[in-house]
């Protein structure tokens, strides 16, 4: 199996089963030790047995042994643990040392020993598995790692350096001379390799050196070697400390014993003071080492420490200048104090830096100009909030022109990294006017009990009088269908924002409009098929005596409403009635009325107008009044009915018009059709010559035989300039006749003479001009509707038939 020897094999055994036979061997230079975990159980409860019938309760494998056995039992995980040891020399191959055997599913513990001069520094290096030190033994998941370091004059002597999990922040722990490396792995877990690269070093001046990169996050803890029993005498322990980039780093002592010495002095070198709650700031990379002295050994106390580092960014400085916002009063809050720790740092400097300039608390008052920075110990996430508020009156309703103003927060405010702020508006108003906060872009959703935002943004409102009566509307988030809010008295409006809030979260117009008689008005504008949820104002206490709320529910055309009353209390009267009315704002609304003493309905439903919802408190003795209610608009089925019979007949017309569109085509192409032609056959009647279209008019009812002019030259044009003319023939002018006219017909005129080549005069028949129109009367028709025929006939022909 190679140069380093047989590796422990594991055949043919499955967890679960004691039946099956588990072959284990050992390479050379390690050492098997299968042992029942004490107490686990009884002598005969579980053993390993060979095929000879040799029984074992522990079993120790040495260099290039073997053992083939099986478990009496089917659960050994239960009783049974492994223990695999490896020498490590300087001539080692360090590789291969580090290969893991392949191990029954027991417990498992892995040891390396690494026996080497104390001049060799031995460097176990975690890049790819950071850990973290740990005060216990081991570990909350499954592994533990524990490395041990031994003295220079003292060899035997075992010093513990520490116990480390995984996912922290050290990256690499050197140990001068020789080390011991333990690995803790529980049976449920499987591990392909230890996690770790060893290398060997020249040496490194101290009993061991701890390197961390330090990470953005909560706090990371080290102890000194051999915590809690005491670092030992006149050593040297060193830990490097990587900061990351535009951080600060904080090192705090969190416990130490200080020993009692006769020689060298105690020191932290570049520390802070070894007292309890010292603390000490680094802006950059930077080394820690601690130096014993000779100890009294006969003083019972021994050097401890035990210290915490944290990373923070740099203290940014803020400006707040007020001056440029009006009316604007600023409280900068801590929220804690680390659970009630005194040595807590405070949070809220101002300039210049100093310990002296930090308070829990600062306030601002309007006109303010301050510059302020977030102690590095803090975090502005989470241990910072800001109150802002901003006053805004309108007592004179003569110079009062307040109409859709945006509310805004003030700009320094937004700079800062806080992400816990409170904008506050208090709004007054003069006893003749209304104030009225309209949402236009983002609409508000009321929550309802236990429901929170999701976005970082949520919006608190309430009212309060002169005399200091409070009543609260309720808790918003944006994105709602609450389009407006109107209110007869003082307002307080609370923006409250958390982490990843954004400021287009911001949706706010202020007026103040003339008195309107209900103490609540809200607009709300639904969306078709989105339940809306409301509640009436005090929800839980219940509302005020005597208020009167109103919610004005728009329904758009063609859709309709449904009011369901989800959730409701009702009180008893001692004055007045509590008056729950719905009315539609059209001509003869519908209307219901209902008081304490009758029974809600579930729902109503058609509310095909927009409507009215209004509450009316009474004066109550007993119980509150308290009223959850949704809206759910969606479209009318009629107007559905409408649309699908709509879809219909606009199909039916869009067949009708390509159909009417092709026949009138048709037509179109048969009416431009070319006429026929036809070529002139002298021994046919030419009265006969084709089919004739009925003309509902006689002769004597049209005018289709009259002719305006008759110009021959354009007729016979071409017979005209046929060579061999002799002359022109005679061009006259065509009279209207005058004698009587009958149904039928009129004869054909002769034709006109011609000349021949001797000059005599002979007839010339119709077939030799070349083009020759004319009209004729269809045979068999009692009326003539005057259509023309036209034919082309062959001069070179003869007129005979």
């Amino acid at each position: 199996m190679g140069q380093g020897g047989v590796f422990l094999l594991l055949l043919g055994w499955v967890l679960g089963t004691g039946s099956e036979l588990i072959s284990v061997s050992a390479t050379k230079n390690m050492n098997i030790s299968i042992m029942q975990v004490p107490g686990r159980l009884e002598a005969s409860d579980c053993e390993m047995c060979t095929d000879g019938g040799d029984c074992f309760k522990n079993y120790a494998l040495q260099s290039e042994d073997a053992f083939d056995f099986t478990f009496t039992c089917d659960d050994p995980e239960r009783y049974f643990a492994v223990e695999v040891q490896k020498d490590v020399g300087e001539q080692t191959d360090l590789e291969d040392a580090l290969r893991l055997p392949v191990l029954p599913k027991l417990n498992r513990t892995y040891i390396w020993n690494i026996n080497v001069p104390y001049e060799v520094g031995v460097n176990m290096n975690f890049v790819d598995n950071y850990l973290e030190q740990i005060d216990s033994a081991t570990c909350p998941d499954s592994l533990t790692y524990t490395i041990i370091g031994h003295l220079r004059l003292e060899a035997t002597s075992a010093v513990l350096v520490g116990n480390f999990c995984k996912n922290g922040t050290i990256s690499n722990v050197k140990v001068q001379g020789r080390t011991r490396i333990e690995l803790k792995v529980t049976w449920e877990e499987t591990i392909e390799d230890p996690g770790l690269g060893l290398t060997f070093v020249s040496p490194i001046g101290n009993f061991s050196v701890v390197d961390v990169v330090l990470q953005p996050g909560p706090p990371v803890y080290f102890t000194a070697a051999n915590w809690p029993n005491g670092f030992p005498d006149d050593e040297l322990m060193s830990w490097h400390f990587s900061v990351p980039a535009s951080y600060h780093a904080n090192v705090t002592i969190e416990n130490n014993t200080r020993p009692k010495c006769v020689k060298r002095n105690l020191e932290l070198y570049n520390g802070p003071p070894l007292r309890a709650k010292m603390t000490k700031e680094y802006e950059a990379d930077f080394w820690l080492k601690l130096q014993n002295c000779e100890m009294d050994r006969a003083s019972p106390e021994g050097l401890t420490l035990r210290f915490k580092v944290e990373t923070f960014h740099y203290a940014e400085k803020f400006e707040i200048h007020l001056k440029k916002e009006d009316d604007v009063s600023v409280e900068i809050e801590q929220l804690k104090e680390a659970g009630g720790d005194s040595s807590f740092p405070s949070c809220i400097c101002t300039y210049p830096l100093w310990s002296s300039n930090c308070s829990s608390k600062l306030l601002l008052e309007p006109g303010d100009h301050q510059t302020i920075y977030f102690h590095f110990g803090c975090n502005t996430t989470r241990d910072i909030s800001i109150v802002a508020t901003k006053k805004t009156d309108c007592k004179d309703i003569e110079n009062c022109h307040v109409s859709n103003m945006v509310l805004t927060l003030p700009d320094v405010l937004l700079k800062l990294p806080v992400p816990q702020q409170t904008f506050r508006w208090t709004l007054e108003q003069a006893a003749d006017l209304t104030i009225e906060l309209a949402f236009e872009r983002l609409k508000l959703r009321q929550l309802l009990p236990d429901e929170t935002c999701g976005g970082g943004v949520m919006y608190n409102m309430s009212t309060f009088k002169a005399a200091g009566i409070r009543s609260n509307i309720g808790q918003f988030c944006p994105r709602g269908a609450m389009a407006k809010i109107q209110t007869a008295d003082h307002v307080i409006l609370e923006l409250q924002t958390s982490q990843g809030w954004n400021t287009s979260d911001l949706d706010i117009r202020l007026s103040f409009i003339p008195r309107l008689t209900d103490d609540y008005i809200m607009n709300i504008n639904p969306d078709a098929d989105s339940p809306v949820f409301l509640l009436t104002p005090d929800w839980g206490p219940g509302m005020l005596n005597d208020l009167v709320a109103s919610w004005n529910i728009s329904v758009p055309p063609d859709h309709v409403a449904e009011l369901t009353f989800m959730n409701h209390s009702l009180p008893d009267c001692a004055h007045r009635h509590v008056i729950i009315r719905v009315v539609e704002q059209r001509e003869d609304p519908q209307e219901w009325t209902f008081r304490e003493t009758a029974s809600l309905p579930e729902s109503l439903g058609s509310l095909t107008h927009t409507f009215w919802l209004n509450v009316t408190n009474c004066f109550t003795s007993s119980e509150r009044l308290n009223l959850l209610f949704q809206v759910l608009v969606s479209e009318s089925e009629d107007v559905m009915d409408t649309i699908v019979i709509a879809a219909a007949v606009a199909g039916v017309l869009i067949i009708l018009i390509i159909a009417v569109t092709v026949c009138c085509v048709k037509r179109w192409k048969r009416q431009h059709r070319q006429p026929g032609l036809a070529i002139y056959n002298p021994g046919v009647n030419s009265r006969m010559l084709a089919r004739r279209r009925k003309f509902v008019k006689t002769r004597q009812d049209n005018d289709s035989h009259i002719y305006a002019v008759i110009d021959e030259d354009r007729v016979y044009a071409d017979y005209f300039n046929k060579s061999g003319m002799l002359s022109i023939p005679e061009v006259d002018v065509y009279r209207s006749f005058d004698g009587p006219m009958g149904n039928g017909p009129p004869a054909l005129p002769p034709p006109r003479s011609a000349t021949s080549r001797d000059g005599s005069p002979q007839p010339d028949s119709m077939v030799v001009n070349d083009l020759y129109t004319f009209s004729i009367k269809k045979e068999n028709a009692e009326k003539s509707n005057g259509e023309m025929a036209t034919f082309l006939g062959n001069g070179d022909k003869s007129s005979s038939s």
